[in-house]
């Protein structure tokens, strides 16, 4: 990420998410992208698939419940 790069709240993100949504965040946040993922889903009664995919670069996040 540049260091001038918009910087993103995941926890906000992956929080505003609908059923069936899918997000791409960088592969460099997939650590954080996933606790949160875990995070949020366990306080709110939601589920969360994530999933990694090295050739883009990024880690996907799909609200299931």
């Amino acid at each position: 990420m540049q260091p001038n790069a918009t910087k993103i709240n995941i926890g906000e993100v992956i929080l505003g998410m609908s059923v069936g949504e899918i997000i791409a965040l960088p592969i460099e946040k997939t650590v954080n992208v996933r606790a949160y993922a875990s995070q949020v889903g366990l306080s709110n009664g939601r589920k969360y698939r994530t999933s990694t995919h090295p050739e883009e670069q990024v880690v996907k996040v799909l609200r299931v419940k």
